[in-house]
């Protein structure tokens, strides 16, 4: 089996603070009263405006880490799609997967073409979550962008449930991605940085 790449203490904290805002961001729309012609916005929703704006930014930054960074998994990876070559390991990949599935088996390996196109993914759900309400909160007047953050919410719970779901699911595998994730390297030992 292929040992991944250890991910780097910037990746790391990216990603636990990413996770942490999408994670707040979502349970506090459910109780925040949201401004309407005759009401304003309750403090919950003035907290979930401040909170987008900071998320857009961590995922501005993540953007940018993904296209400068070594050893990890690489921008192009992410989005396989235009790449014959990475297109052909993806579809092989889901293939792989499903077949394990309906063998009553779990999942294959811990990164993946495919772990990485449903990163890429949810990286765009989130971007898209975090960008349209952040243009809102600057333009109000753009309400139409608006509609479409809220229409994209229901997106993002379902990424987010399968992800954590997905994760746990690897981790009872015995591929130890959370301690990869969130520890301080794959057996436990420090990794350097790369």
């Amino acid at each position: 089996m292929n040992v991944p790449a250890p991910h780097s203490t910037l990746t790391k904290l990216l990603h636990l603070l990413i996770a942490a805002a999408l994670i707040h961001q979502l349970f506090i729309s459910l109780i925040m009263v949201v401004p309407e012609t005759n009401r304003p916005g309750d403090s919950y929703f003035e907290l979930h405006e401040w909170v987008g704006v900071l998320t857009l930014w961590l995922l501005v930054i993540f953007w940018i880490w993904t296209l400068v960074r070594r050893g990890e998994t690489r921008f192009a990876m992410l989005f396989p799609w235009f790449s014959a070559t990475r297109r052909s390991a993806f579809w092989a990949d889901l293939k792989a997967h499903l077949a394990s599935l309906a063998r009553g088996g779990g999942p294959l390996t811990e990164e993946s073409p495919l772990a990485s196109a449903v990163h890429g993914l949810g990286l765009l759900i989130a971007t898209a979550m975090a960008l349209t309400g952040a243009v809102g909160y600057f333009f109000p007047a753009a309400s139409l962008l608006l509609e479409v953050h809220m229409t994209i919410a229901p997106v993002m719970w379902a990424y987010l449930t399968g992800h954590v779901g997905v994760a746990l699911l690897h981790q009872m595998a015995g591929h130890r991605i959370l301690q990869r994730m969130f520890g301080s390297g794959r057996n436990g030992n420090a990794q350097p940085d790369r």
